[in-house]
């Protein structure tokens, strides 16, 4: 399948019950060869203080589809908070929701739905970032402004560049910043660093015509300017908000690798249970 047809099903909106929304995506964390916990990642912020979300799940591929027509089906997950597993570091803006019990329905009912997982192996290494250039084109994959295909069950992709190495922890933490326009809705997109068509290292290394695809981080929050010249970092709001503030294209991504803390987290709590 092309890369960027399953980046179109690793996403899905997460409707809060207080009507904001935000974006999370499926991962893996795998506790054995043959054990693994599904989970949505997101933002802190989109999950703090949220009773229950709404999610919509594919049924069938639009492109399989005789009538290319997509099925769906609604999940109205209740008492969130009881899978909902945030980073131990309160400053790193990450949580992950547990999706066992969907999958559990998923199964008891022989539904299917299409989804697309990434796991460990998809972080990269400090040695595959610091080989990377200063400015890198990059997608992000989610549902700005609440946005998405509805009828198609689609998420929205917008493209941008790095506009920090993506190799250097900015100001000294487990991030980088993009230039891309960072809207509401758009907090827990996932974003890569994608070339369709070959690229060039740092050290000017030529690859020509090879398709690659790195998972850089999670959007967590966006640069604006205050009507007083001010320079600030706000969370990107999970619902459409009026402002003085004025956006400068800037939006801050926590780093993937922030993500190995979560499944040694996920671990200990697995052995906990057991």
């Amino acid at each position: 399948m092309d890369i960027l047809d399953q980046l179109s099903k690793s996403t899905v909106k997460i409707h809060c019950d207080n009507n904001s929304s935000g974006t999370g995506f499926f991962f893996n964390f795998h506790i054995s060869a043959n054990t693994y916990v599904p989970t949505i990642i997101t933002n802190r912020h989109v999950m703090e203080n949220v009773r229950s979300i709404k999610l919509v799940f594919s049924l069938n591929d639009y492109f399989s589809s005789s009538q290319k027509i997509v099925e769906k089906h609604e999940i109205n997950y209740t008492n969130v908070q009881n899978q909902v597993i945030y980073h131990s570091d309160p400053d790193i803006d990450l949580c992950a929701i547990k999706i066992t019990p969907i999958l559990q329905f998923q199964l008891d009912n022989k539904m299917d739905f299409e989804k697309a997982s990434l796991d460990m192996s998809h972080i990269p290494s400090d040695e595959v970032l610091e080989n990377l250039r200063f400015v890198e084109d990059v997608l992000m994959v989610g549902y700005p402004n609440g946005l998405s295909d509805v009828r198609n069950n689609l998420p929205i992709f917008r493209k941008g560049f790095t506009a920090t190495h993506p190799g250097v922890d900015f100001e000294g933490r487990p991030e980088c910043v993009i230039d891309m326009a960072v809207t509401p809705g758009s907090s827990g997109s996932p974003v890569f660093i994608h070339n369709s068509n070959g690229y060039m290292d740092r050290k000017g290394n030529v690859n020509i015509g090879s398709e690659r695809l790195i998972f850089l981080g999670i959007n967590k929050a966006v640069y604006t300017m205050s009507t007083v010249g001010e320079i600030i970092e706000i969370p990107s709001p999970t619902r459409l908000v009026t402002t003085s503030n004025i956006g400068i294209n800037l939006g801050i991504i926590v780093k993937s690798k922030a993500i190995k803390d979560l499944e040694k987290q996920i671990i200990e709590l697995i052995q906990n249970e057991q």
